[in-house]
């Protein structure tokens, strides 16, 4: 549907970006870039990885867009009103089905094939929302690269190890490798974006029927890595699901859809394209999605992911 990169064959853009979903796939199993997963240690282990990852993705995203592009992929920021209630849906859903957007594909590739109806709920509420009330392709704007996106970057990303390394004092090697990882997610899932849009996938699953087959293409290597990774390390177990499961990963998808409706992309995009383009409405959904998955888990101990 868009390609911000002219001059690439078909077949080529259609390799890499099969190779980098598979890559990001495989990524997303190793890092924490679930927010639910991160919110549940923040609560019960008082450690915060998973969030200050969440701010090395958004600046990895930003060093690719200052590289590759003049201008970011920013999603189309809706008004206060429904942006604040997509990050509280997002927030809801994603704490009912145990996961986020990225969460559920990770789990999905260790054999948990109920996060399929993650994705199908999902897909029931755009397909009904946009019954009720047609909405716009609500492909990516073109914003400028923040002015001072290299010192961010340069100044940024070392803080967040030191940061990391003053609050828990783990061994330097652990928190490197933990960075390495979330550098991986953040580079080449805004590579990704910038290959082709619609993306993250949650945005794609939106527009399946209305994009090309680079769409296709993309999930399936997302999905497909993500699986390849779990088989190679010998997470991939299937089991028949129980009806509670179904239940968590339909209801949780349909909220998280609908939540996506408003905040294109949920909190992927929110990681990879709004904050690192330094959108006061960004920061502000996401740190009410965060809030509601907290007051979630809290108020419900069962959703707390282990």
């Amino acid at each position: 549907m868009m390609t911000y990169f002219e001059g690439i064959t078909i077949p080529g853009l259609a390799a890499l970006l099969f190779a980098g979903a598979f890559l990001l796939g495989v990524a997303i199993q190793h890092g924490t870039t679930c927010a639910v997963r991160a919110m549940s240690e923040l609560i019960r282990d008082r450690r915060a990885d998973g969030l200050l990852g969440f701010f090395e993705c958004g600046l990895w995203a930003l060093l690719v867009a200052w590289l590759l592009t003049p201008d970011m992929a920013v999603p189309q920021w809706g008004p206060l009103g429904p942006l604040c209630l997509g990050a509280v849906l997002f927030g809801a859903g994603a704490t009912i089905n145990g996961g986020c957007a990225f969460g559920s594909i990770a789990r999905l590739g260790e054999g948990r094939a109920e996060f399929l109806l993650t994705g199908a709920g999902a897909y029931l509420a755009f397909r009904f929302l946009d019954a009720i009330g047609p909405g716009t392709t609500a492909l990516p704007e073109q914003t400028p690269v923040p002015e001072n996106a290299l010192l961010l970057v340069v100044l940024g990303l070392p803080g967040l190890i030191v940061l990391r390394f003053a609050l828990w004092r783990r061994p330097l090697r652990v928190i490197l490798r933990l960075s390495f990882l979330m550098g991986v997610i953040g580079l080449v899932g805004a590579l990704v974006g910038a290959l082709h849009q619609p993306w993250p996938w949650m945005h794609a699953l939106r527009y399946i029927g209305a994009s090309d087959w680079l769409t296709v293409i993309g999930l399936i290597g997302l999905i497909s890595g993500s699986i390849a990774n779990g088989l190679f390390r010998g997470r991939f177990r299937v089991e028949p699901p129980g009806f509670a499961a179904v239940r968590d990963r339909f209801a949780g998808g349909l909220l998280m859809g609908a939540g996506s409706a408003l905040i294109p992309g949920g909190n992927d995009s929110l990681v990879l394209q709004g904050i690192p383009s330094g959108s006061p409405s960004a920061f502000l959904a996401y740190g009410i999605l965060l809030a509601t998955i907290v007051a979630l888990l809290i108020m419900v101990p069962r959703f707390n992911v282990h």
